[in-house]
C-alpha cells in the first residue's frame, strides 16, 4: 500500500510542476521581472536573487500581520529581539526592567538608532508605535496595556493592568514605526531602521531591497538582494536556469541536483495537523455567521482513535520524502512543551477497539462504523493549491480506512475553509516561538473569531491553567502551567486529553542555493517557511572558497 500511496502523491507532484512550469512560461507576472538575469559565481559577491514564496504575509506593515513570522527585522527594528539559541536580548532597548508583580516594563533605548530615510528613531516612535496597534487590536492583543510612560528622551515604561507573560514575545515581533510617516499607504513605502531597506516593490512580481546606510548595527555582506515571488514549482525551473542563488523547495525536490548548489535544511516547529471540532452540529454559529459543530468528531472517541491510530511517520516518509519529523502537539520542542504528550501512535488494533468500546461498530459490513445510526464519516477541507497538505490529506484519509473512520477530501481555498472550519475538520498548521498560539487556539472566549480556537474546544480546567499561565509573573511559573494545560495526568488540550486536534508531523524547512553561501547560525524555524531563513539575511556571508 505505501509503495502504491506514493505513487499516487508523486503523479500529484508531477502534475502540478508541470502546470506550474506552464504557467511560468505564459505568464510573465508570475516571473522575474528581468527573467534573462543571470546568476554568476564571482569570488565576493554582493547581490542575490532569492525566491521563498509567492508574496510577503502583511507587505511590511505590522497592522496587516507584518513580524507574525520573524521577517520584521529584515527592515525594521524591534524593542527586543531572539538569538539562535531562543534566547531574549535587547534590539532598539539596550536593556529593560520587569518589576517583580510584572506589571511594570522599563525600557531604556539606544541613542544611534536611525531609520532608512536619516531621521532618528525616537521614543515618539516606541510610544506611537504600540499606541496603534493597540487600538487596531486586530492582530495584535494589547488590550493589556494600560499607559505608556515617557520618561525622558530614552526611557520609556509599560505599565500593564494584569501580567502578561506572553508580552515579552511580542516585544520581539512588534516593529517600531516612523510616526511621522506613517499611514494607510505606509506597505508601498516602508520606512525602517533594519538592516535593508525596501526600494522597490513590484506587488506580485518582486521586491528589491539594499542595505540602509543608517543601520546601527554591523554592514551586511550582501549589499542588495532581490525577493522574487514565485510558487515552488516555477522557483524550481528559475534556480535551473540560473537566475536566482535561493529558493524554498518541496520535500519531493530535495534530492534534485544543481551544479554548485546544495540542500539547506533546517528543523522546524512549523505543524501540520487535522483540525477536529468538538462540539455537536446545530451548536450555533460563530459571529460572522458560520455553522458549529461536527456530530462524529464531537465524540471524543472519535478524536482520539484517530491521535492514536494514524501512522506520522508514514506520512513523514511518503508526504515528506523523510524531511521532517513526527510531531505531537502545536508546542514541539520549545521550553513550553509537555513531553508525556507524545503517544504510540500506528495502533490500529488499540484504534479499532476504542472505537468498538464507545459504541461505534460496522454493522453493515461496509467498512466503515456507526453508532446510533450515525456513520463513522466526515469531510476534510484543505486547501488545493499547497501541494504538502493535499499530500497529507490523502494519506490521512486512506489511513482512517483502518480504523473504520471515512474521510472525503474536499480541495478547497480559504475564502470557502474559513466557513466550514468550524463544523468540519481541516487541514491545519501552526508552530511559533512562543505558546501565544497555544492559547488562542483552545481558549473558549476566543472561540469562532478569525482562526482562534476553530474547534470550539471548551474545558474549564485547561482554561484555568492557560490563565495562569498568561497571567504570570516569570516565565519558569508560566511555563509549567502551559504545559499542565497540555496534560496534567487526567485531562489537557492534548491527544491525551480532549484531542482537538490530530497534530501529525513538522516540516524540515528545505532550501536550495548556492553552496557558497553561509546562511549563519540558524534557530529552530517557525511557521511561516518563506521568512525563517531570511530573518537573519543581514548576517549571510560569501565563502569564496567553497566551490
Amino acid at each position: 500500500m505505501k509503495k502504491n500511496l506514493k505513487k499516487i502523491l508523486l503523479f500529484v507532484c508531477v502534475g502540478i510542476v508541470f502546470t506550474g512550469l506552464l504557467a511560468g512560461c505564459n505568464q510573465p507576472a508570475q516571473g522575474p521581472v528581468n527573467p534573462n538575469l543571470q546568476v554568476d559565481n564571482q569570488d565576493n559577491k554582493e547581490e542575490l536573487v532569492i525566491c521563498m514564496g509567492t508574496r510577503p504575509p502583511g507587505e511590511f506593515d505590522p497592522r496587516k500581520r507584518w513580524g507574525l513570522y520573524s521577517q520584521s527585522q529584515i527592515i525594521h527594528d524591534t524593542l527586543l529581539t531572539r538569538t539562535p539559541d531562543l534566547e531574549i536580548i535587547g534590539d532598539l532597548a539596550e536593556s529593560y526592567f520587569v518589576s517583580e508583580d510584572a506589571l511594570t516594563w522599563t525600557f531604556h533605548l539606544r541613542e544611534d538608532y536611525k531609520f532608512s530615510n536619516g531621521e532618528a528613531v525616537t521614543i515618539e516612535d516606541v510610544k506611537f508605535t504600540y499606541e496603534m496597534l493597540k487600538e487596531d487590536g486586530i492582530h495584535w492583543d494589547l488590550t493589556f496595556l494600560e499607559e505608556i510612560e515617557v520618561k525622558d528622551q530614552q526611557t520609556l515604561v509599560f505599565h500593564l493592568s494584569e501580567p502578561r507573560s506572553t508580552f515579552v514575545a511580542q516585544l520581539t515581533e512588534i516593529v517600531i514605526l516612523p510616526s511621522n510617516h506613517y499611514d494607510d499607504n505606509y506597505s508601498e513605502n516602508p520606512i525602517g531602521s533594519g538592516p535593508y531597506k525596501l526600494v522597490q516593490w513590484d506587488k506580485g512580481q518582486q521586491a528589491i531591497f539594499e542595505v540602509n546606510p543608517y543601520y546601527a548595527g554591523n554592514e551586511p555582506h550582501f549589499k542588495k538582494f532581490t525577493l522574487l515571488f514565485l510558487d515552488e514549482n516555477a522557483a524550481l525551473a528559475a534556480a535551473k536556469n540560473g537566475t536566482v542563488d535561493m529558493i524554498y523547495v518541496l520535500p519531493e525536490f530535495a534530492d534534485e541536483q544543481i551544479p554548485g548548489w546544495k540542500l539547506y535544511s533546517y528543523e522546524s516547529n512549523d505543524v501540520r495537523g487535522v483540525s477536529l471540532p468538538t462540539q455537536k452540529s446545530g451548536s450555533g454559529t460563530t459571529p460572522d455567521g458560520y455553522p458549529i459543530g461536527n456530530d462524529v468528531t464531537a465524540d471524543i472517541a472519535i478524536r482520539r482513535a484517530l491521535n492514536m491510530g494514524l501512522n506520522r511517520q508514514a506520512i513523514v516518509d511518503t508526504v515528506l520524502n523523510g524531511h521532517g519529523k513526527k510531531a505531537y502537539s502545536l508546542v514541539d520542542k520549545m521550553p513550553w512543551w509537555n513531553e508525556a504528550t507524545i503517544i504510540e501512535d500506528n495502533q490500529v488494533a488499540a484504534a479499532q477497539q476504542l472505537l468498538q468500546d464507545a459504541g461505534w461498530v460496522d454493522d453493515d459490513n461496509d467498512g466503515i462504523r456507526e453508532k446510533n445510526g450515525l456513520k463513522a464519516e466526515c469531510s476534510l477541507y484543505h486547501p488545493s493549491a499547497d501541494v504538502i497538505r493535499t499530500n497529507i490529506a490523502i494519506v490521512v484519509a486512506e489511513q482512517a480506512k483502518n480504523l473504520g473512520i471515512n474521510i472525503n477530501l474536499v480541495g478547497s481555498n480559504w475564502d470557502e475553509m474559513k466557513t466550514k472550519m468550524h463544523s468540519n475538520p481541516l487541514l491545519f498548521a501552526g508552530g511559533r516561538h512562543h505558546p501565544h498560539q497555544f492559547y488562542r487556539m483552545h481558549h473558549p472566549d476566543l472561540a469562532g473569531i478569525a482562526y482562534n480556537n476553530i474547534v470550539y474546544m471548551n474545558n474549564p480546567v485547561v482554561t484555568e491553567y492557560m490563565e495562569q499561565a498568561m497571567h504570570a509573573s516569570t516565565q519558569e511559573e508560566a511555563n509549567e502551567n502551559w504545559k499542565l494545560a497540555q496534560w496534567n495526568g487526567v485531562t489537557g488540550a492534548s491527544a491525551l486529553g480532549d484531542a482537538p486536534f490530530a497534530w501529525l508531523i513538522r516540516l524540515d524547512h528545505l532550501y536550495m542555493g548556492n553552496s557558497r553561501i553561509n546562511v549563519g547560525h540558524q534557530p529552530i524555524h517557525t511557521h511561516g517557511h518563506e521568512w525563517s531563513l531570511l530573518a537573519n539575511i543581514s548576517e549571510w556571508t560569501w565563502d569564496a572558497s567553497e566551490k
